[in-house]
């Protein structure tokens, strides 16, 4: 997931015939939020990186393999960093995703639950960004029933058994 300085305008509710109002940065500087999760147990592994490139999603790897001693599946789009040949254990075994299918995606529902908390709030410096996400991210972490209630598809099941 990309975050940065840039404002995410959502919805606000105001009184009828009021205009909300809402500050907005529209920024330029941004990382990346990598996250792997289980729909099962609600376990989340996260890790913020600078980009969305092979180096990246190699690091990420090897770190998840390193976190995580049982085989992994992970469940990722068609984006070009997602591929086999950069993970770092045999031990994890990547499922791509049907092409423009993000709602497919279990961790596209949690990223979801993370922007709306980010919404209509300026971020002056990257520094400031991530550590507000951090704070969401830490409390997600704390409610693995949320993350499987979000997470748990039926059709991941259904590909394991």
């Amino acid at each position: 997931m990309r975050f940065g300085t840039r404002t995410e305008l959502k919805r606000k509710w105001t009184p009828q015939g009021h205009r909300p109002k809402a500050p907005v940065k529209i920024g330029y500087e941004f990382a990346y939020l990598y996250l792997a999760l289980c729909p099962f147990s609600g376990k989340v592994f996260a890790m913020f990186l600078p980009y969305m490139n092979k180096e990246c999603f190699r690091l990420f790897s090897q770190q998840v393999a390193q976190d995580l001693s049982e085989p992994t599946l992970l469940i990722v789009d068609r984006a070009s960093t997602h591929q086999s040949s950069l993970l770092a254990s045999s031990s994890i075994i990547l499922h791509h995703l049907p092409a423009a299918c993000p709602e497919l995606n279990p961790v596209e529902r949690v990223f979801k639950e993370i922007r709306r908390k980010l919404a209509n709030r300026v971020f002056l410096s990257l520094q400031q960004a991530e550590q507000l996400l951090t704070k969401v991210v830490e409390e997600l972490i704390q409610q693995p029933a949320a993350i499987i209630s979000l997470t748990n598809y039926d059709y991941i099941t259904s590909y394991l058994s």
